[in-house]
């Protein structure tokens, strides 16, 4: 029993220094990791709030309400946030143990660009299935990004030009 209890010591006394050697290593990120994690989440958000308007505007093509589900949003934070945090991590790696010798804030470049990148698409889902007396913001930002009512209807774009002209 004693030997038991000596190995569940040492594995939890492992984990602790792997914990600390973490923290300490990578804390310079966290600010960074918290910035993306922002971003991302209220990406999300606005993805639903498109849902919602998509919901209003085209009832008979997407008859059930949205809702902001729990399967979902796991599926943002375990693919696409876990890929996006790890890809900051290993370049604060590359940047401290690589680029030793260069002055190269390759952390900082790259959550730079995962927050350029979500904050584009929080644009095309502020901007999407809008009307056009909405405002003249929602009008220019219409023509600049991409409008995604079609992929949340699961339809082309052309289909959805044609459902448009329709209700005309």
């Amino acid at each position: 029993m004693t030997h038991l209890q000596d190995f569940a010591k040492t594995i939890w006394l492992l984990l602790g220094a792997l914990s600390g050697w973490f923290v300490g290593t990578f804390k310079p990120t966290f600010p960074l990791l918290i910035i993306a994690i922002i971003f991302m989440v209220y990406d999300s958000v606005t993805a639903y709030k498109l849902s919602v308007r998509v919901h209003k505007s085209f009832p008979e093509k997407k008859p059930d309400k949205p809702k902001f589900s729990s399967y979902l949003f796991r599926k943002v934070v375990s693919g696409t946030m876990l890929e996006r945090l790890i890809l900051i991590l290993l370049a604060f790696l590359l940047e401290k143990f690589v680029f030793i010798h260069v002055s190269v804030p390759l952390s900082y470049i790259v959550t730079g660009v995962i927050c350029f990148e979500q904050f584009w698409s929080i644009l095309e889902n502020e901007s999407s299935c809008r009307a056009d007396d909405d405002g003249m913001v929602w009008r220019v930002l219409k023509h600049l990004t991409i409008d995604k009512t079609a992929r949340h209807l699961e339809i082309t774009k052309e289909e959805l030009e044609d459902i448009i002209k329709k209700k005309s």
